[in-house]
């Protein structure tokens, strides 16, 4: 409400609707500071009616909210006009020639006294790392280059990809499909935060697996749809240290600890 005084001042001294010379000095400024504190209360009451997710953007906002209170201000306007000069009236095809200008008005009442925030238009800066912290990595996605070749009812919550000849079989939440692909190239695309290769013919996702299997000398990951994926011998050490956490299962799974030589 505070930054709504300049402006009464502004206008005041300025004497818009032919305010000026029209009226004395005293009644000029005292007539411009009580229309520009109802300016504001139309202004707050047209900005709770306006609903935030439809009118988020400062400029659009501000326009809004001086157009829909510029409605009621337009009669409270002239009604003032016609109580300091008795007589004065304003006809019905006068009014839209006094909405203009009231809506110029309202929309320099609402800007002065609408908080500088960020919006949508002014996005926040984020705030600095402290010393000695990095920032975090953004999460990691399946690149489009592999999802954008599954069939959608498979969905996209990739599990496992297994080699079928010259064949990748991505299997997912909803299914499996048969995309034409390398082993290679597909965890080339992958960020290594989604999961590892633990096999030369397999590729698992670091959530889908929920537990670990030994028989004999056979290591296996069990996953979340309970498949066996098993483990290549050159890849033990580092399937041991990636996924000795994984949650255990059912009988003869083993979590948390791998041990012994895998498949190839």
């Amino acid at each position: 409400m505070l930054a709504a005084i300049p402006v009464g001042l502004l206008l005041g001294f300025a004497g818009p609707f032919g305010s000026y010379p029209a009226f004395p000095i005293a009644t000029r400024y005292a007539f411009w500071m009580g229309l520009t504190v109802a300016g504001v209360a139309a202004a707050v009451a047209a900005g709770a009616a306006l609903p935030v997710t439809r009118f988020r953007a400062g400029a659009i906002r501000i326009g809004a909210v001086a157009l829909l209170s510029a409605a009621p201000m337009t009669f409270v306007v002239a009604w003032a006009m016609s109580f300091v000069q008795p007589g004065r009236v304003f006809t019905p095809w006068q009014l839209p020639a006094l909405f203009a200008a009231v809506a110029a008005v309202q929309l320099l009442i609402v800007y002065a006294t609408t908080p500088r925030s960020p919006t949508a238009e002014e996005p926040e800066a984020p705030a600095p790392a402290s010393p000695g912290q990095a920032n975090p990595p953004p999460p990691a996605g399946f690149p489009s280059a592999l999802l954008g070749r599954l069939p959608p009812e498979i969905g996209r919550d990739i599990i496992a990809l297994e080699t079928e000849d010259h064949y990748l079989r991505v299997h997912a939440t909803g299914g499996s499909a048969l995309i034409l692909m390398r082993m290679a190239d597909a965890v080339a695309l992958l960020d290594p935060r989604l999961g590892a290769q633990v096999h030369r013919r397999w590729w698992v996702a670091q959530a889908a697996v929920a537990g670990t299997r030994t028989e004999g000398q056979r290591l296996s990951l069990r996953l979340i749809d309970d498949r066996l994926v098993p483990v290549g011998r050159t890849f033990a050490a580092a399937a041991r240290a990636r996924f000795g956490d994984a949650r255990g299962g059912g009988p003869g799974d083993q979590a948390g600890a791998f041990s012994g030589r895998g498949a190839e």
